[in-house]
């Protein structure tokens, strides 16, 4: 604060009881061997995703247990409304809660993921597109130069 000279003798200049702290300068210039790198999957987790019928499969296998939802947000830690979120299929639970509800109620949730490498071709067009009058059209006017 800006203060005439009068004004700044009544006063006694504002001190931070908690000066901040500063970083050690060795702890910016980290080798790379040493800074975090991103997190990574665990071993085969790249491979699998949530089975489809995720949310039948974890109603039916509470049901036959005799879980309430309730004693099973318990079990496994999350609150009501996500475990009724995801036996209705609104929510698809993380990996870690697929993990946990497998080992909770001894059914699998994560599958082999599928390869979608045969990709059905298109069938040949069997009327004349547009596409394929401007080709006419490009073909007809380079034979006219030639």
């Amino acid at each position: 604060m800006l203060v005439c000279g009068r004004c700044r003798n009544l006063g006694k200049p504002y001190e931070d009881e908690y000066p901040p702290r500063r970083m050690p300068a060795r702890s910016v210039n980290l080798p790379r061997s040493t800074q975090r790198k991103a997190p990574e999957f665990p071993r085969g987790m790249g491979e699998l995703d949530i089975a489809d019928d995720y949310a039948r499969r974890v109603r039916q296998q509470r049901m036959k247990l005799g879980f309430s939802q309730d004693d099973l947000a318990k079990r496994v830690k999350e609150k009501l409304s996500a475990i009724q979120k995801i036996e209705t299929g609104k929510v698809a639970p993380n990996t870690r809660l697929c993990k946990v509800l497998e080992h909770e109620l001894r059914i699998e949730l994560l599958v082999p993921r599928k390869e979608t490498t045969d990709l059905p071709s298109a069938p040949a067009p069997t009327e004349l597109t547009l596409g394929d009058i401007i080709r006419i059209k490009d073909k007809s006017k380079s034979a006219e130069k030639d």
